[in-house]
């Protein structure tokens, strides 16, 4: 089973993708930077997509030409939290996967890490880790987020983790990044993380309980079809079942918070966001944010032998008051001197920044040009049913001939 990562300024994240098809993915909108106070992606920053063949090597690394975020997504709660990204769209070659959408049919549900052998973007991969997991989930993921307990058919959640390997500290864990739907000996791609809630500890080195909350695509497929300009297809078994198809689906609002406190975590956990939750005898959930880094500790600077460290005489020592005005103005040049020297070297650097800035954009700006012509010449209404939802069953005489070899042949749109 194909799986890719999101690679954002040429680093590589632990956000994984929901690959709709070569050329389109859903990610979750938590892992992407953002235009100040808006829904809009940043377009400064340079996203990258790498796909794994579902072992050890790469499909691919592939530069994206679009980002779209739902338009209700809440970067507070993380509500909506579904983006998609459009890549490799000038390839010839198309395959298309399955969005798993019915969990009720599914005998379980399989959770899966994907990671680098190096976080490097020319590095193999590791085989997946994945843990099965059946039943409810636990009792507890309701108390910790107010959001999951008046959207529970939005989101699966669990408490499984997977000990971080690029971590320092034996203790800390990390999340699984997707979930799939399994059927029999069929699997599909259901749901991406979200988020997670910490108790006891505010990071996933110290908290003493982890709920992990996982979106469910299956609600956002209108949506993905609409703003990929291309049909998704979903995997169902049970021939009566009916998949969302409004477009513009949205989660219910919480009120209050959980009954317990703790702190908020999610995107991309090499670089942590974290927000501290109170429990629910507060009305509103706090808003600061953090970024959690490794404290540093640089050494103060040695003082110079050739200035002093008081203005304090030595006893028995006399200073003329025409000695003093000479020193004064020695150290007033050569304070001058530095401060200009700084100066020179800060008007320097902004200017290679701002050049380098000027050239990146304008670089972005011809790919987008290019890429919106490609575009035009290749979406129309007769290569693309815009929008719309195909169940698998409905395109065969056998409705449960769900072979696994569909799964990575091109699908003609019906």
């Amino acid at each position: 089973m194909k799986g890719a990562l999101l690679v954002k300024n040429g680093e590589v994240t632990t956000c994984q993708l929901a690959l709709i098809s070569n050329k389109a993915a859903f990610v979750a909108a938590n892992c992407l930077d953002y235009k100040d106070g808006t829904n809009t992606p940043d377009d400064t920053t340079v996203y990258q997509v790498m796909i794994s063949d579902g072992t050890t090597k790469n499909i691919g690394r592939y530069t994206v030409d679009e980002v779209d975020a739902h338009p209700r997504y809440n970067p507070e709660t993380f509500a909506n939290n579904v983006a998609l990204v459009k890549y490799n769209s000038d390839s010839s070659i198309e395959w298309k996967n399955y969005i798993a959408a019915n969990p009720a049919e599914w005998d379980s549900e399989l959770y899966v890490q994907r990671t680098l052998v190096s976080n490097s973007t020319s590095s193999d991969w590791n085989l997946p880790k994945a843990v099965q997991v059946t039943g409810d989930a636990p009792t507890g993921c309701a108390k910790a987020s107010s959001l999951y307990k008046v959207n529970e058919v939005d989101f699966l959640c669990t408490t499984d983790t997977v000990a971080d390997k690029s971590a320092k500290e034996s203790s800390c864990v990390m999340p699984y990044g997707s979930v799939y739907g399994a059927l029999g000996n069929d699997l599909a791609v259901a749901a991406l993380y979200s988020h997670s809630f910490l108790v006891g500890g505010d990071s996933l080195c110290t908290s003493t309980a982890v709920f992990n909350y996982y979106t469910l695509l299956s609600n956002y497929l209108e949506w993905g079809g609409v703003t990929a300009k291309s049909t998704i297809y979903l995997f169902a078994s049970d021939a009566s079942y009916v998949n969302n198809n409004k477009a513009n689906y949205t989660m219910l609002n919480p009120t209050g918070t959980g009954s317990v406190s703790g702190t908020l975590v999610g995107g991309n956990l090499y670089a942590i966001q974290s927000k501290e939750i109170p429990s629910e005898s507060s009305d509103e959930p706090s808003s600061s944010e953090s970024e959690s880094v490794e404290p540093t500790s640089e050494p103060e600077p040695a003082s110079s032998p050739a200035e002093p460290t008081s203005s304090e005489e030595e006893p028995g020592e006399s200073v003329s008051d025409a000695s003093s005005t000479e020193s004064s103005s020695s150290k007033s040049s050569g304070l001058i001197g530095k401060i200009l020297i700084i100066v020179g070297v800060v008007l320097l650097v902004i200017g290679i920044a701002v050049f380098f800035f000027w050239r990146r954009h304008k670089k972005k700006k011809e790919a987008r040009q290019r890429n919106e012509q490609l575009q035009a010449n290749m979406y129309n209404d007769d290569d693309y049913d815009m929008g719309q939802q195909d169940i698998r069953y409905s395109n065969y005489d056998n409705p449960y001939d769900f072979s696994r070899a569909h799964l990575d042949t091109k699908i003609n749109t019906y």
